[in-house]
């Protein structure tokens, strides 16, 4: 109401990798959102955003560190990206008024922890290996990292959400938009770890 008060000629939102069926504990919001957008009578450009790179090449330190990744998620895809490639397509998709009331999913090449720890490896000569956790051991690892209950329950809804498979969403939307490949994991940790 306050943005059709105002005069907006378009409403760019960034929502979260298939929000429409998603099991992610993030999407339920993000679906709403666009619901009310789409509802709203106004112009708009959503902009569905998978994980980003950084989520992991910010923990390099920690991985080098331990010498290993954890998580839950198994063999599980990824579409990760970095966020300035996230930057450059959204921004791509604002400028052109042809994908006013579009909706994108915005995916990087999918990854894996495994191949996150091969990766890391190969790029920082540092032997990182990947190992699978239970929830339980997950909830207990990150609690004794000082998260508290609710933190540590909410980051592991996030990871069981990502070993359902709620962010393997292929197609080509950022790469289109950028004109270019996106950004690979080994670029993105050569750039984490200088």
């Amino acid at each position: 109401e306050a943005a059709k008060a105002a005069g907006v000629q378009r409403v760019a939102y960034t929502s979260i990798a298939n929000a429409d069926d998603s099991a992610n504990p993030l999407a339920p919001e993000h679906k709403a959102t666009e619901d009310v957008l789409r509802a709203s009578g106004l112009p708009f450009t959503i902009l569905r955003d998978n994980w980003y790179l950084e989520n992991y090449t910010g923990q390099l330190p920690q991985y080098l560190a331990t010498g290993e990744v954890l998580g839950i998620v198994g063999d599980a895809r990824i579409g990760a990206a970095t966020r300035a490639d996230m930057a450059v397509a959204i921004t791509t998709a604002l400028l052109d008024a042809d994908t006013a009331g579009a909706t994108f999913e915005l995916s990087g090449p999918p990854i894996t922890l495994a191949g996150l720890a091969e990766t890391i490896t190969e790029v920082t000569d540092a032997k990182v290996a990947y190992r699978t956790v239970t929830a339980e051991e997950l909830t207990a690892i990150l609690r004794g990292n000082g998260l508290d209950d609710a933190t540590a329950a909410f980051v592991v809804a996030l990871e069981e959400s990502v070993a359902r498979g709620d962010l393997d969403e292929p197609g080509d939307d950022l790469e289109r938009l950028l004109g270019r490949p996106a950004t690979t994991l080994t670029d993105a940790l050569r750039a984490a770890s200088a």
